[in-house]
């Protein structure tokens, strides 16, 4: 036999006697999950700050490891890197920012070309700081496990010329597990300048009444205007309303007339008109002995305070008071006793010297703003002094 061919059985029974060794199944025959973390957003993927300061931004998002598929009865397990994590049971991760970029200018124009900003330069560092996560280690999961995560974003207050527009990919990272990280959960993060904030409240007063009034139709005039500037924002809003010192008028609602459509802009004086009636003022009330008012029935002579408010559209608010009193239409007369004889025979009398005339009073309303009825007031009391 020749040599080829003894070579050639030789290697025909190193075939045959190996096909009876047994060749070992990857990690034991357990299953092995492949592949990388899965993400379901389930909050805000944004977040806008102006300026610095601001409120914080809550987000949320479940992330899940991959699971074995097959799955089978037998174990699963994450095939692992290396002796340490080789086909290990479970595993841990860390959650957090992963990739920076710098998509859009200050004004929100999007960039040519992204931005990548490293994680340990200074900007990527102030972003990452940005970005509170919880938990931010994800430890001891086993292979189809899920969790959901809390995400606070907060102003990185970056200076001005870092002012734009980033996106930031959160997702899981398990180093050594052969898990791979996934498309994760992309956020925006738009950072622009410090727009202007009215704090500026307006201008407000109460022209009309200029002084005390006569009982009647009360006619009031306010005024008011937001101060012009950058931020104003124009008048809102213009009210007024009416109390009595003594609490028979509580917060009475002028309905104003108004000169200009709100909301007025900036720098535009708005008038408001209206008016009130004191009790009295006008109908039957006072105007007889049956309905005189008494003690118990009192009419609307008194001290009274009108109230102007105004407000812009940023919500800044001013007020302003006009305090103001009430009156009858108060006459006296007198009457001469030398002319009238009122007197006669008497003034030659003990005692009766002093006797000169007669005197009297009367008491109305306004007869410019209601009908200068005389009153009957039994509260009225009158004294008579040298």
């Amino acid at each position: 036999m020749s040599n080829r061919v003894m070579y050639l059985g030789a290697l025909l029974l190193l075939a045959g006697a190996g096909s009876a060794w047994a060749v070992p199944e990857k990690c034991g025959g357990a299953d092995i999950a492949n592949g990388p973390f899965s993400y379901i957003a389930t909050g805000l993927t944004q977040a806008t700050f102006s300026g610095s300061g601001g409120s914080d931004v809550s987000s949320s998002f479940n992330v899940a490891a991959p699971n074995a598929s097959p799955d089978t009865s037998a174990q699963n397990v994450f095939p692992g890197q290396g002796a340490t994590n080789a086909c290990a049971p479970t595993a841990n991760a860390l959650i957090g920012v992963l990739e920076i970029q710098k998509v859009a200018d200050a004004d929100g124009n999007p960039l040519a070309s992204p931005l990548d900003v490293g994680l340990g330069s200074s900007l990527g560092q102030a972003i990452v700081a940005a970005f509170s996560v919880d938990p931010s280690a994800w430890n001891d999961f086993a292979p189809g496990a899920s969790t959901s995560v809390v995400v606070t974003v907060s102003n990185p207050n970056l200076d001005s010329a870092n002012y734009g527009d980033y996106a930031i990919k959160l997702a899981a990272k398990a180093d050594g597990y052969g898990i791979g990280v996934g498309s994760g959960v992309m956020f925006t993060l738009v950072l622009r300048a410090p727009t202007s904030v009215d704090t500026t409240p307006p201008v407000v007063n109460v022209t009309k009444p200029t002084g005390d009034e006569i009982l009647g139709v009360v006619g009031v005039e306010v005024q008011a205007y937001d101060p012009a500037g950058p931020a104003a924002t124009g008048l809102a809003s213009l009210s007024a309303k009416v109390s009595s010192v003594g609490g028979a008028v509580s917060d009475e609602t002028i309905s104003l007339t108004l000169d200009t459509a709100l909301t007025a802009a900036p720098g535009v004086t708005v008038t408001g008109t209206g008016s009130f009636t004191p009790t009295g003022g006008t109908g039957a009330d006072g105007t007889s002995d049956v309905s005189a008012f008494t003690s118990a029935s009192r009419s609307g002579i008194g001290s009274y305070t009108i109230t102007a408010e105004a407000v812009d559209g940023a919500g800044n608010t001013a007020t302003n008071t006009k305090n103001f009193a009430v009156n009858y239409a108060v006459a006296f007369t007198k009457q001469d006793g030398s002319t009238t004889g009122v007197c006669a025979g008497y003034s030659t009398q003990p005692g009766r010297a002093g006797c000169s005339g007669q005197f009297k009073f009367t008491v109305k309303r306004s007869n410019m703003t209601s009908d200068g009825a005389f009153m009957f007031d039994k509260t009225v009391e009158v004294d008579l002094v040298r």
